[in-house]
């Protein structure tokens, strides 16, 4: 370090740079301090009708318990099947399976589908209650063309047809139709719905009204479809709340569109303005948000002015007492998790479930886990209330190139610690790597930010495994023996140090990607997998430079020789070799398939109990990895090195390389606030210091039994 003085100076600078940006974010993430709830209208209507109680109670009491707000979504015609509302809804295609149909609908209805003038995928209502016959009539007439539908109203008796299209219907999945021999003879699907089904036909005056009584708020979900919406749609929506007197916090959209998609969201922004707040629904994979046609152009109209919201999913109602627990406690704590992990500021809440159709309805179970939670979210920092936001962070382009230089010195001076460089070699090398940061940042600065977070994730922990090398290597050829509570020592300080180079690359990320866009993840840092791969990779490298292949006496070359490379190339393949790479590539897949959420291979019930108590008792979980494999293998490796075993070096530099990545990934969870990533790392760092030591005393009693039972003398 001392011979690349003005690498060092580089690097401070940008260490300086990022930790002033480091010290903004997390005064920004601070600020974003209050948590709200939303409750689901359709879903406690259904668990209400389950108890002994009414909706009103039901709402009263949630709202003693901190919630502020339901969630209601416009009256449809399948929301009015679905509640069994006296409405008969069908495709048009399916009128004539029942023989006297006629007599079902009005005779002007009867007369124009004798005409001809309908198709098999226009939809079909028909109702005899005058209420659902207005609710429907004015939904239609007041907010689209007149030319999509048609009504038919008689003697009490009341029918819609509606305009579909191919596009919009909906089939069954293809049924397989058999031979009597078993054979198969073909597949069909039946015509079963329309997307027309969901169209908005404005709230429920009723539901609107009981929720005023219960004294909580209106978070209305207006539903758009671009085929039949447009401004006059939106209009109406509009003046539908207005008349209502409904004046929201927030809008969550449903479907697949926001409101005026595609050519009137400028007037949804304008209603909109500062006073109501996007919800960007987390997927089921919790990360990123559900795909909304129109929902990003609608959010930067607004500044930003969002909410990040978690869904209490199907699959999460149903973990009522799950890992043994008497209550809710999982689903509580995938509540706490959200919101203190991943920047989750209203939780659109769904009652408890023991299966598919039974809910949960004992109110007390939702009193404790309302306290338990909002007990736990105050040590944070964070309270019940209208859902704060994130203001729209930036950092400025001269201070992100400040923050890229880092980067760029870093990875010189790690090809210069690989390989043979001549000094005005390696000096040539960083002026055109800031001199290309600079470039960079000018010609794709969309593209910058994320190649050199990239680049800085890659070559920090693996100077902090070069670092494990050279120590490791000094180590070893000192060949005097040492005494035991000196090697601890070392070891503990070595993996501080190792760590902390490794942390210079998670600084770079948390900072240079810390822009709105990235903490709503709107935006994504994609490179984490290559950036815990390529580590290992180099490691192996740093490792023959340091320690050669077959070498006598290791005393040669701290650089990669190409005599080096050469012995492995040639080397004898044997069975054992081939047994450890598949031991490895299995190894391998688990550690990439076991970061995020995507895959199907997902922690043990053991393994997510002991995280939960973690969880409980501190206020950021240690990353398991971390603690409990790859920082106490960093500390048996430099063990290993101080003993002379080489064999074993290696082994645990394996492992420990997996602890410096991993070091880089927490600050890559870039929705996750700063401060709570710094508290993980240092836990874990406590944690594996202690089991390190463990591990060393393990390791140095059983190395000492096993030479007592070959009749060695030991040491």
């Amino acid at each position: 370090m001392k011979k690349n003085a003005i690498i060092m100076i580089i690097l401070i600078f940008s260490l300086v740079l990022s930790a002033s940006a480091a010290f903004t974010r997390i005064r920004t993430e601070k600020a974003n301090n209050q948590v709200d709830i939303a409750l689901d209208y359709a879903e406690f209507e259904k668990m209400a009708k389950q108890s002994d109680k009414d909706l009103l109670w039901w709402f009263r009491e949630m709202k003693k318990m901190g919630v502020t707000t339901v969630a209601i979504s416009e009256e449809t015609l399948e929301s009015m099947v679905e509640e069994n509302r006296p409405i008969q809804v069908e495709m048009s295609g399916n009128l004539f399976k029942n023989a006297d149909w006629e007599r079902s609908y009005p005779a002007s209805f009867v007369d124009y589908i004798k005409s001809g003038d309908i198709d098999e995928f226009d939809v079909v209502a028909v109702t005899s209650s005058e209420e659902i016959y207005e609710l429907i009539r004015t939904g239609l007439q007041n907010r689209y063309s007149s030319e999509k539908f048609k009504i038919f109203a008689e003697n009490g008796r009341y029918a819609f047809i509606l305009d579909g299209t191919p596009e919009e219907a909906l089939y069954t999945a293809p049924i397989k139709i058999k031979e009597s021999s078993g054979k198969n003879y073909k597949e069909e699907s039946e015509l079963h719905s329309s997307k027309l089904m969901r169209l908005g036909l404005g709230l429920d005056p009723k539901k609107v009204q009981l929720i005023r009584e219960s004294g909580l708020k209106i978070a209305p979900r207006p539903y758009n479809y671009k085929e039949w919406g447009g401004k006059k749609y939106v209009r109406q929506v509009i003046k539908d709340y207005e008349r209502l007197g409904i004046q929201p916090e927030y809008m969550i959209f449903a479907g697949s569109e926001v409101l005026g998609y595609p050519d009137a969201i400028d007037e949804v922004a304008s209603y909109m303005g500062k006073e109501i707040k996007v919800g960007m629904i987390e997927t089921m994979v919790q990360r990123e948000h559900i795909e909304q046609d129109g929902l990003e152009e609608l959010v930067a109209a607004l500044d930003y002015n969002t909410v990040r919201v978690f869904s209490v999913w199907p699959y999460i109602q149903k973990w009522f007492q799950r890992y043994n627990y008497e209550g809710a406690e999982e689903i509580e704590n995938t509540l706490y998790r959200a919101v203190t992990e991943r920047n989750i500021r209203l939780i659109y809440f769904k009652p408890f479930k023991k299966d598919d159709r039974v809910y949960v309805t004992d109110h007390e179970e939702y009193e404790k886990m309302f306290a338990r939670f909002e007990s736990r979210i105050a040590k944070h920092g964070l309270h019940i209330g209208e859902a704060s936001i994130i203001p729209p962070h930036r950092i400025r382009t001269l201070h992100k190139i400040g923050i890229g230089w880092g980067a760029a010195a870093g990875s010189i001076l790690l090809l210069s610690h690989l390989f043979r460089i001549h000094r005005k070699a390696q000096y040539a090398l960083l002026g055109i790597g800031l001199i290309g940061t600079v470039g960079l940042f000018i010609i794709l600065p969309s593209l910058a930010d994320k190649l050199i977070a990239l680049g800085a994730a890659i070559v920090f922990p693996t100077l902090g495994m070069l670092y494990f090398c050279r120590k490791s290597r000094e180590y070893f050829l000192e060949g005097e023996e040492k005494k035991l509570h000196w090697i601890i020592g070392r070891a503990c300080r070595d993996l501080c140090i190792a760590s902390a180079i490794s942390f210079i690359g998670a600084l770079i990320v948390g900072t240079l990607l810390s822009d709105i866009q990235y903490q709503l993840e709107m935006d994504l840092f994609r490179g984490v997998k290559l950036s815990q791969l390529i580590p290992i990779l180099i490691f192996m490298i740093s490792y023959i430079a340091y320690f050669g292949y077959r070498r006598e006496n290791g005393k040669e070359s701290t650089f990669l020789e190409w005599k080096d490379v050469r012995a492995v190339l040639c080397e004898n393949i044997k069975v054992i070799y081939v047994i450890l790479i598949a031991f490895f590539l299995i190894i391998g897949y688990v550690y990439i398939a076991r970061t995020g959420h995507e895959s199907s291979l997902q922690p043990l019930d053991i393994e997510m109990i002991a995280r939960n108590f973690l969880e409980e008792k501190l206020l950021a979980r240690p990353r398991t990895k971390e603690f409990l494999v790859a920082f106490p293998a960093l500390m048996a490796g430099i063990y290993a090195a101080a003993k002379g075993y080489r064999w074993l070096i290696f082994g645990a530099g394996l492992l420990a390389v997996i602890g410096q990545t991993s070091i880089v990934n927490t600050f890559c969870h870039l929705r996750t606030p700063m401060i709570l990533s710094i508290l993980r790392t240092i836990y874990s760092l406590v944690f594996g210091i202690v089991l390190g030591i463990v591990y060393i005393l393990v390791l140095h009693a059983l190395i000492r039994g096993a030479k007592m039972l070959r009749g060695e003398k030991p040491n």
